[in-house]
């Protein structure tokens, strides 16, 4: 949990706000809430398999594994401040992604029995906003984020990495408090890894899980409110 801690923490020294914006544009500023649902797409991961040296395998074990992964659930709430063109959030997100099939090459697949169905990753962001305000009560909008994921394997296995996220949507005023909204994100941690962090003469014989990132493209529906 080090690596979520130091990344979650250079999160939250990003710059409050890029810009105040232009107050001419009547918006109102505030604190604000927002829920958001939909459902997230994960990428393949294509991983490698490490092994004590000082053990001796009777039958080669395997030394890649690739998870294919579906789809599944992603949920977000967050707290943040909206400006006259720009928003600043701390976000807590969940997603979900089916494990569609799991394969080893290389050698024999380990024993190890799956204790989970999906991938889940726990992320906790912080984001900045770009809303191209306009006399419409529609408002397009991009935004980044950075910080800091737990993602848990089949195995049950967890590691904490760097994330960062891109998004772009669109809300849809409902009053001068209320928005609902629609948006795609996109989501990505750096590499992971699983199992022992360190091998010795008296073991554990291993796997460590190295390789891809987690991955997931999410569509989603929104509800913000000002205070």
């Amino acid at each position: 949990m080090s690596r979520l801690t130091a990344a979650v923490a250079a999160a939250l020294v990003a710059t409050p706000a890029l810009a105040a914006g232009d107050e001419g544009t009547g918006r109102a500023s505030g604190v604000y809430l927002r829920g958001a649902g939909g459902v997230a797409f994960g990428e393949t991961l294509e991983q490698n398999l490490s092994y004590n040296p000082a053990v001796v395998f009777v039958t080669p074990p395997a030394t890649a594994k690739t998870t294919d992964l579906g789809d599944g659930l992603a949920i977000a709430a967050a707290i943040g401040f909206q400006y006259a063109r720009t928003r600043t959030e701390l976000e807590y997100r969940r997603m979900k992604a089916s494990i569609d099939a799991l394969a080893y090459s290389g050698g024999a697949a380990p024993a190890a029995t799956p204790v989970n169905d999906d991938l889940v990753a726990q992320a906790l962001m912080s984001n900045v906003y770009f809303d191209f305000v306009n006399s419409a009560p529609l408002t397009p909008y991009v935004g980044l984020g950075v910080g800091g994921a737990r993602v848990e394997n089949e195995l049950g296995e967890r590691d904490a990495a760097f994330a960062y996220q891109g998004r772009a949507g669109i809300e849809v005023a409902l009053g001068d408090r209320f928005s609902i909204g629609a948006e795609y994100v996109y989501f990505r941690t750096l590499d992971l890894s699983y199992g022992p962090k360190d091998f010795t003469a008296a073991g554990p014989a291993g796997p460590r899980t190295d390789g891809d990132p987690f991955v997931s493209s999410s569509v989603m529906g929104t509800l913000r409110a000002v205070f």
